[in-house]
């Protein structure tokens, strides 16, 4: 907090700084994200959802909000993503035009462009497969063998129920499971994590509990201009957990099966679990049996909730829910993480009575900005907290910007924050 003053010393400040650990190379290839098959315009005839998703007059249309959003963020960090519907990673995909059957899911795993692009590049094979949940769930495909991990947030495939389309994953036996979904805040917005030293979630801060805050509050104007009430709008805010229930008598944990964190306020419920690659799997004839997966399998908290759904829950994360994503993006990947750290701040001094100089321990792997508020106890997104200075180069060592604050207001707090 800063009060304007012309005498030295009389300058007091509060911020606020957080900082990933170093990057690591980025992986090659595509990061292939399957969404509504409802969504497109030619393959909603074959989708088990009997509406177009661009008929449906309360939105959101002909695209998932929150895998937009989710694809965007990973573009942010550097990776070629590739959306595309669920029907064309499964093995019995038609032409819903009544010509060819199209090509084979390798086609799209191994880099291939599709029908109307008669090309292939296997620099551009997939090197991650994300299952939202935006789809139906007699949509989704079956698991490729491949070894190309996959992030599941479809809570349907979790487990050993049998789908349409094979697509479980047999993480857990005897599957009990759901989305919860929620607009309300409070201890439902928070993940108990139980493993903190997997590397995915090393170094997240967590509060007195043991717990990590995964959905934000909503902006101030995020339901404002939806219709009435009584017309049911889908709400802009709105957000979904993964869960499986794992309490006593309910479902189990397949042999290698590692839950990271559950449901801060039924603790039964598991909702980020992951199942290493080799990993066994769970079966109906009990474990020992041998069967394993082909890669990286995780058990992600994030569910767009699908069918008339406004399918925005990935755009309720917080910035840490997002940094969990990522980091669980990069170890599904194969990358090696360094653990989440704080970041280091050096000085707050005044240069004189009309400038203060802000110094902190950099990296070069990132860019920085400064943001301001006058209001700590406001939301933490773009609604309370204004950009001052971004585009700030990053540099191994100490960062140093000098700020004017003769124009300021008596009281602000102010925010360093690495980019992406």
């Amino acid at each position: 907090m800063f009060k304007p003053s012309s005498c030295a010393g009389a300058v007091t400040l509060a911020l606020a700084f957080s900082i990933q650990g170093q990057a690591q190379p980025i992986t090659n290839g595509v990061i292939v994200i399957s969404t509504r098959t409802a969504s497109d315009a030619l393959f909603h005839r074959i989708s088990s959802s009997t509406l177009y998703d661009a008929d449906d007059f309360k939105g959101p249309g002909m695209a998932c909000p929150g895998d937009t959003a989710m694809a965007t963020l990973l573009q942010d960090h550097g990776y070629v993503t590739r959306l595309i519907p669920e029907w064309l990673l499964r093995p019995d995909a038609i032409d819903p035009s009544g010509g060819a059957p199209d090509p084979t899911p390798d086609n799209y795993y191994n880099g291939g462009g599709g029908p109307t692009l008669n090309q292939s590049n296997a620099l551009y094979s997939a090197s991650l497969v994300i299952i939202s949940g935006s789809g139906s769930s007699a949509d989704m495909p079956p698991p490729n063998t491949n070894g190309i991990p996959i992030i599941m947030g479809e809570h349907s495939c979790l487990g050993d129920q049998v789908l349409s389309g094979n697509s479980s994953l047999y993480m857990y036996g005897n599957k009990t499971s759901g989305n919860q979904t929620a607009t309300t805040t409070g201890p439902n917005q928070y993940m108990l994590v139980v493993a903190t030293n997997h590397p995915i979630m090393q170094g997240i801060p967590l509060d007195s509990q043991g717990r990590v805050k995964i959905w934000r509050d909503p902006y101030p104007e995020e339901n404002a201009h939806l219709p009435p009430a009584s017309t049911s709008p889908k709400p802009n805010y709105k957000y979904s957990w993964t869960y499986v229930d794992i309490g006593e008598g309910k479902s189990v944990l397949a042999p290698a099966t590692v839950v990271l964190g559950v449901m801060a306020d039924v603790t039964n419920r598991a909702v980020f679990a992951v199942n290493p690659a080799g990993g066994e799997l769970y079966s109906a004839n009990g474990p020992g049996n041998g069967e394993t997966n082909h890669g990286h399998y995780v058990h992600f908290f994030v569910n767009e909730h699908g069918s008339g759904d406004a399918r925005r829950a990935f755009n309720a994360l917080t910035d840490l829910g997002k940094e969990i994503f990522i980091r669980t993006c990069k170890w599904a990947m194969g990358e090696t993480l360094q653990p989440y750290k704080a970041i280091g701040l050096i000085e707050v001094s005044q240069v004189n009575a009309t400038q203060i100089r802000l110094s902190w321990q950099g990296s070069a792997d990132k860019n920085y900005k400064v943001l301001a508020t006058t209001n700590l106890q406001g939301p933490a997104d773009s609604s309370n907290w204004q950009t001052i200075v971004q585009d700030i180069p990053g540099s191994n060592g100490i960062i140093s910007r000098k700020l004017d604050i003769s124009k300021g207001p008596q009281y602000a707090f102010l925010r360093i924050a690495p980019m992406p």
